[in-house]
């Protein structure tokens, strides 16, 4: 068992010594980048749906009631994609993945979805073929930014880590 130690403890201190500068310079803003872009299409679309609300009487509440939720988890979404794209990018490469962060978008994608099924309901209840289209097209503008957020969690949780590729080494 002392034998296999040694080389493994080489190896890992070539790669982490190697991989150090790379890691520690790699400045990223995407982050702050996705959140941004994030934060403008969601208001956008509350923008568009409390303009909707207004137009017909017979969905205007159960849309109004939506686009208001929807402002205020997109400022939650926006909020965590931030930490977990800031997170230290040392940090992540030993330890992995903000899964804590990841789990709370996760749970934000299931009131999205379910804001979606709300506008879709609201949709087959209108009559106006106006509101109809225009509700339309912010039900496809709110899965747009759902899917984005979606391909952000798998791009973060696919991530290398130290800590997680020694777990799968030894667990062999």
């Amino acid at each position: 068992m002392k034998n296999f130690k040694k080389p493994a403890i080489f190896v890992l201190s070539f790669i982490f010594l190697f991989t150090l500068p790379y890691i520690v310079l790699a400045a990223n803003d995407k982050g702050k980048a996705v959140s941004a872009e994030h934060r403008s299409r969601v208001a956008e679309v509350v923008q568009q749906l409390t303009a909707v609300a207004n137009q017909d009487e017979n969905i205007g509440e159960e849309v109004s009631q939506v686009a208001q939720a929807e402002n205020e988890a997109r400022e939650k979404v926006a909020t965590i994609i931030e930490k977990i794209e800031t997170r230290g990018k040392f940090k992540t490469f030993l330890l992995g993945t903000d899964y804590k962060n990841i789990g709370a978008l996760r749970s934000e994608l299931v009131t999205t979805a379910n804001h979606i099924e709300r506008l879709s309901k609201a949709l087959e209840r209108t009559i106006d073929e106006e509101v109809k289209a225009e509700l339309n097209a912010q039900i496809t503008a709110l899965e747009e930014a759902k899917t984005k957020v979606e391909s952000f969690i798998q791009t973060n949780e696919s991530k290398f880590s130290l800590l997680g590729w020694l777990v799968k080494f030894f667990n062999r």
